[in-house]
């Protein structure tokens, strides 16, 4: 009694609902969309590291005691600023004496030079000799050869003088330095790191089978403490000298970087275009318990809708869409809610509002 009494009362409230008996006995409510068919975009997970590629280990010239040592480690420098100063006084004494030499050279060129042109002015009277004129001329030319030595000894030895300092080839942070003044400093031997912060790139580790793809691909990345998703620029991709490992490098940048260091761990996200197939939802799937994927079609025969099963194969995710590489085509209409407990040709009643 109770049974039939709670049967009575379910069938009351469909009338007063206005639905037809057959509907509340046998039809199920869905709600449907068309399959359409899109471009989805493949997204593969990478994991890289900000680097500095213009990284300098730098090293002195010439070997020597160091006298100065004007950086500590940590410090910004820009381009030419000294970064230490070896024991330079012999040669210092040298380039000064040095400069003296083109001071008397000098001189004794614009001496020649005034007794040539004596000569010429008494050469035009007549009041001198020819082979003393070609003698002063020659004269001239010894000077002005003697000056160009001198002064090229002079340059050589500021030259010199200029490798016991070591500079900045380029602006930069210090993040190693190996000596303190006082040590010795050997010539080749790196003494200072030098790395560039404002041309940091970031670096991923990519599987070879994805190298052909990389024409319209997109990179988005994340920092570590950050939940934006950054959209990265690819300027360079370098196969690995390790082929076992069957990747390359994938190198990128930032257009408007936030402060980052050499060394952070980066997340990132490969966003690669597929072809065009057809799309469904990702509400419209069944995963079942062996591993298999399906879902409902509505089918309409005779003006009335039936629920079709279909094994798919599905690619490639972006946004709440998964390609259907086998099972479905363009223009099916694919059940998306309602599809828990549907039965192989089960009438179905459409809400697709």
């Amino acid at each position: 009694m109770t049974i039939i009494r709670s049967m009575r009362c379910f069938l009351g409230l469909g009338l007063l609902l206005g639905l037809p008996a057959p509907l509340l006995a046998q039809d199920a409510l869905v709600t449907t969309a068309r399959v359409e068919e899109r471009v989805i975009v493949e997204t593969i997970d990478i994991n890289g590291s900000v680097t500095a590629p213009r990284t300098a280990h730098l090293s002195s010239d010439v070997e020597g005691r160091i006298t100065a040592l004007p950086v500590s480690l940590g410090d910004d420098v820009q381009t030419g600023d000294r970064l230490l100063s070896i024991d330079a006084e012999e040669i210092a004494l040298q380039a000064q004496s040095a400069e003296a030499d083109v001071s008397e050279a000098l001189a004794a060129r614009d001496n020649a030079r005034r007794r040539l042109r004596e000569a010429t002015r008494l050469s035009e009277g007549r009041n001198i000799a020819s082979n003393e004129l070609r003698q002063r001329e020659t004269d001239v030319a010894i000077a002005e050869a003697t000056l160009e030595r001198r002064r090229a000894e002079r340059d050589r030895l500021q030259v010199g003088l200029e490798r016991h300092h070591l500079r900045a080839p380029f602006a930069g942070r210090l993040t190693h330095r190996d000596v303190a003044i006082g040590e010795w400093a050997a010539s080749g031997t790196p003494i200072l790191t030098l790395i560039d912060l404002e041309r940091l790139t970031l670096d991923f580790a990519v599987p070879l089978d994805l190298h052909h793809r990389l024409s319209d691909a997109e990179i988005e990345v994340r920092l570590p403490g950050s939940d934006a998703w950054l959209a990265a620029r690819p300027i360079a991709d370098v196969p690995l000298e390790d082929g076992a490992s069957r990747q390359f490098l994938l190198r990128a940048t930032l257009d408007d970087p936030p402060p980052m260091l050499p060394g952070m761990a980066v997340q990132g996200r490969l966003m690669l275009s597929g072809e065009r197939r057809p799309a469904v939802p990702r509400d419209a799937l069944i995963r079942r318990p062996d591993g298999s994927v399906s879902l409902w079609l509505a089918r309409e025969e005779d003006g009335e809708w039936h629920a079709d099963e279909r094994r798919v194969t599905t690619g490639a995710s972006h946004d709440g869409q998964v390609a259907i590489q086998q099972g479905v085509r363009a223009g099916d209409r694919v059940v998306l809610r309602g599809n828990e407990r549907l039965e192989e040709g089960q009438r179905l009643t459409l809400d697709d509002e």
